[in-house]
């Protein structure tokens, strides 16, 4: 969150010390390491009087660092959504330029040609993807600290990684490969197990559109999608004490989509057999022999257009070329280009079978899905890990399992690793519910005090309020009264 009146006034004195001593941004331009150009160094106003130090790593991992003329004394190495591609730094997103970090994002190593979800630069080309899957993070990081030392005068006082998606992938992967880089670590809505992403968005696009020559429109239109919306919260919507469209915990939704199917000809007022199949592929996940291949996804993010619309359905004008969805762009492009190696690859070749031996070396490599966090958490290291209850993307039982591994693995972890399910936020941010929590704020107290957070405070993007996050594997009680939007109405349990 971005401070303001007094506590603006108290950083900037705290942080005038650091000011006198840096160097003039221009001066930066000189800046040498092994293996690193600096292409640009540029002074800019904007969010916050800053240095703005562009470069290159080695061949072709391009990188940008945000240097506040306001320094606190703490660096914060951003994120980058979906396949990267492009300049990225989702800790941006979180202010930490306001609240006076040094931070710094990448594009991982490659140029995406269509957007996020364009993985044709991994086409036989190895070291963009060891790249992508974690190097390039490690190497920025390490650069990036060194600037900072270059123009203050002194190494940051502490460390710390934020991403979400793909960048929460990102700060799994630096927890498990790189434990020394970060003090502490914000891992959002994490993209840990590739090969079960890849094989549920394959997966449930096999449902939206059984013609791979014919994208024009999935199974599952917007008018399904709102009908079955309305029978699950009508269904559900309750069972948490509170009627506000937000499910405190869809687990505890028993809804199926059966009682919805039409029972003669298809109608405005029930689905489709094959509408019916579809809804199930999302909601219990892709299944070989009758045994689950990966999870499904909870029900809650079905009535948007940022949801399942956006996600897994698809939208009648696509979300690029070719691409309907971003199930369809992500794995339709994954198996073309990282697996396969074929140009020609489509959704109805999706083998699910033979997918495990396909992708062992890339599994390995791309998802970091080890429970094993004992070098990180040995020198102090924190790890924040949030998921949203509707996202769409990415199913937040993986979280939800990764994190009963970890705790499995070592129960000692509870005192450096928490988990916060928000309901109704959907991917990252956006949906009904309370989305909004000052992440950098929480890590930065935790790694200061030591004392694990037990809950934390999210706002609401429209209408006002907050509720109570719990850590996990408590959630937020309603406690009976109120409109849901005070923390102070619901309690931990």
């Amino acid at each position: 969150m971005i401070r303001t009146g007094v506590a603006l006034v108290a950083l900037a004195v705290a942080m005038a010390g650091a000011a006198e001593a840096q160097v003039a941004c221009e001066s930066l331009k000189g800046f040498s390491a092994p293996d690193v150009k600096v292409t640009a160094a540029t002074v800019a106003t904007t969010p916050v009087p800053l240095c703005k130090l562009d470069g290159v790593i080695g061949k072709e991992i391009n990188f940008s660092i945000w240097l506040p003329d306001a320094w606190n004394g703490k660096f914060v190495m951003g994120g980058q959504g979906g396949y990267a591609g492009r300049v990225d730094n989702q800790a941006m997103g979180m202010n930490a330029l306001q609240q006076g970090y040094a931070t710094a994002g990448t594009d991982t190593g490659h140029v995406a040609k269509d957007g996020t979800t364009d993985g044709s630069w991994a086409m036989g080309d190895l070291e963009r993807i060891v790249n992508f899957a974690h190097a390039a993070i490690h190497r920025v990081t390490a650069t990036s600290k060194a600037v900072v030392q270059s123009r203050y005068g002194r190494a940051p006082e502490r460390s710390y990684f934020a991403g979400c998606s793909n960048g929460g992938r990102e700060a799994l992967m630096a927890a498990q490969r790189y434990p020394d880089d970060f003090d502490g670590i914000i891992a959002g809505a994490p993209a840990l197990d590739f090969q079960g992403i890849i094989a549920t968005d394959a997966f449930v696009t096999q449902k939206m559109y059984p013609d791979p020559k014919n994208l024009d429109a999935p199974v599952l239109d917007k008018a399904a999608r709102d009908l079955v919306s309305k029978a699950v919260l009508e269904k559900c919507d309750s069972l948490d004490g509170l009627k506000d469209n937000v499910m405190g915990d869809p687990r505890a939704c028993k809804f199926d989509v059966k009682t919805i199917q039409c029972k003669g000809g298809a109608k405005a007022d029930c689905l489709t057999a094959p509408q019916v199949a579809a809804v199930q592929a999302i909601a219990q996940g892709p299944m070989v022999n009758g045994k689950p291949f990966h999870v499904g996804f909870p029900y809650g993010g079905e009535f948007s257009d940022a949801g399942w619309g956006l996600w897994l359905a698809g939208k009648k004008d696509g979300v690029a070329v070719g691409k309907p969805s971003l199930a369809h762009g992500f794995s339709t492009d994954f198996m073309r280009y990282f697996v396969k190696q074929d140009p020609a690859w489509n959704h109805s070749m999706l083998n699910l079978a033979t997918l495990p031996g396909e992708m062992k070396a890339l599994h390995a490599t791309i998802s970091p899905n080890n429970p094993d966090l004992s070098d990180f958490r040995k020198r102090g290291g924190k790890l924040l890990m949030y998921h949203g209850w509707s996202d769409s993307a990415l199913s937040p039982f993986m979280s939800i399992n990764y994190l009963d591994k970890v705790y499995a693995h070592d129960a000692g972890a509870k005192g450096d690793v928490r988990l916060f399910m928000m309901p109704g936020m959907m991917h990252c941010s956006g949906g009904p519910g309370a989305d909004r929590v000052d992440y950098i704020g929480a890590l930065d107290k935790w790694v200061s005090s030591k004392a694990a957070p037990d809950e934390l405070t999210a706002s609401f993007s429209a209408g006002g309020g907050s509720r109570r996050l719990c850590a996990y594997p408590k959630q937020a009680v309603y406690k009976g009264t109120g409109d849901g939007r005070s923390p102070d109405q619901f309690e931990c349990k």
